[in-house]
């Protein structure tokens, strides 16, 4: 398995495919064998990178001081360093925070954005409609954080899938190697949720975006989801807004054909070929 060594990290990661540079940015208590459903598929068309995210999976290094933007600056030297870019980048969830990051920090880079509901939270803070939602889920988010510190991550990681699916019981549905695996991440889920660029988007600078960008939310995923990505798709001058039937936060694992399926249309309507 080749790895990247960046300036604060060791980025484990595989590229594969040929086609347009894309890149695949994991969420918060994953690594880059979320996309495993979805990424062998892609990289029939396309040249698809998926790597462990600093402190997930096979990466290491310093604890983030700043971690989407610390997030953001690793993918760029990890793209820097295998010569891949511009590149379209696919995120799900905490990844959205990232790549938007990446957008607004280093423009050459990024051809296009799909997005799966990034958690800003901070959107619904400023219609006082869904401004108390906004306080219930910050509240929400503290309690499972506090969970963490006093060292009790499976019952945090436990709380946090259950906040993310519409159905009961989704913890106790998933097989215990995937339990395990959510449970060693917490930690890095309770790090991510402190920084504010993690959940408050820099709004000035995404709305000058002009990159086209897929923002999508699950017609099975908790309402609160789909609103801030109805939102954030409001915010930004060249955006597709996609509620995908049937599934939930998660797509790209509970209906991989249906993701492969709007990612190929997406990039296919939406961009130009590169020169």
């Amino acid at each position: 398995m080749p790895s990247a060594t960046l300036a604060n990290a060791q980025i484990r990661y595989e590229l594969a495919g040929e086609g347009d540079p894309t890149v695949l940015v994991h969420g918060s208590l994953v690594d880059r064998t979320s996309w495993d459903a979805v990424r062998t598929r892609l990289a029939q068309s396309l040249a698809v990178l998926v790597y462990d995210r600093r402190g997930h999976g096979e990466s290491t290094g310093p604890v983030r001081t700043h971690p989407v933007r610390d997030d953001a600056g690793d993918l760029a030297q990890l793209l820097e360093s295998l010569d891949l870019y511009p590149v379209h980048v696919v995120a799900h969830s905490y990844g959205g925070a990232i790549a938007l990051r990446l957008a607004v920090d280093r423009p050459e880079m990024v051809r296009s954005l799909a997005l799966h509901e990034p958690p800003f939270v901070g959107l619904l803070e400023e219609d006082p409609a869904t401004a108390p939602e906004a306080a219930r889920l910050w509240a929400g988010t503290k309690e499972i954080q506090a969970l963490v510190s006093a060292g009790h991550p499976d019952v945090a990681a436990r709380e946090i899938v259950n906040a993310f699916s519409m159905e009961g019981g989704a913890w106790e549905r998933l097989r215990p190697e995937v339990q395990r695996g959510l449970i060693r991440h917490v930690d890095r889920w309770a790090e991510e949720l402190r920084d504010p660029e993690a959940t408050h988007m820099d709004l000035p600078a995404v709305a000058e975006l002009l990159i086209p960008v897929l923002v999508t939310t699950g017609e099975r995923s908790p309402p609160f989801l789909g609103r801030i990505a109805s939102r954030l798709a409001e915010n930004l001058r060249n955006a597709t807004f996609r509620t995908l039937p049937g599934v939930g936060h998660v797509p790209h694992l509970s209906d991989p054909d249906q993701f492969i399926a709007l990612v190929h249309s997406f990039l296919v309507e939406r961009n130009v070929p590169s020169t």
